[in-house]
């Protein structure tokens, strides 16, 4: 009887062991909301929304007969605004280890395609360098519509991640004002 109580002893240290083992990655997805990440992003959002727009109304320009310096006036301001992106994404990702997991997950996400849409403007700057008389003719067009599609998907993930922070913020101020139990699930 002595060596069944010492083996349910050692089991249930087992078991508890186990469960914190397990529970580790669950008390690491408890971590509070960098409220620094949280102002980078919405900061974010304000050059994501203009990059956007300016490419919309480089778009235009391929239709209009507006002069190459208009395009790339325009193609100008869209290069200050995902450089102010990267450099905001820059202070995110130093502070990366201080966010909740959505928040480096957003970090994440963020990154590549913010990539894509410099790499890609890089592109339209050079071919329109190149081109300067052929901002009508399809090879141009192309490229600034693939810009456009890179700085609308960029503006959309990174409102998204600002509205689901919002949205979050929201849920937590209420669960506290009523009270309620931490809730269970992770971010």
């Amino acid at each position: 009887m002595k060596a069944q109580s010492i083996h349910r002893t050692l089991m249930g240290i087992a078991a508890i062991a186990l469960v914190l083992l397990i529970g580790s990655p669950y008390v690491a997805a408890q971590k509070a909301d960098s409220e620094e990440i949280s102002n980078l992003l919405t900061q974010s959002k304000t050059h994501a929304v203009q990059a956007e727009d300016d490419s919309a109304t480089l778009e235009s320009f391929t239709r209009s007969g507006l002069e190459w310096r208009s395009h790339a006036a325009k193609l100008d301001q869209i290069k200050t605004h995902v450089n102010e992106i990267g450099k905001l994404l820059k202070q995110m990702s130093d502070l990366n280890a201080e966010g909740s997991p959505w928040q480096q997950e957003a970090i994440r996400q963020i990154d590549p395609l913010l990539r894509s849409m410099a790499d890609n403007l890089t592109s339209t700057i050079d071919h329109l360098n190149k081109n300067q008389n052929k901002v009508h003719l399809p090879p141009y067009r192309d490229y600034v519509h693939a810009n456009y599609e890179f700085a609308s998907r960029t503006a959309e993930m990174i409102k998204d991640f600002v509205d689901y922070d919002k949205a979050k913020a929201k849920a937590d101020a209420l669960e506290q004002k009523l009270e309620l139990p931490v809730s269970d699930q992770g971010d």
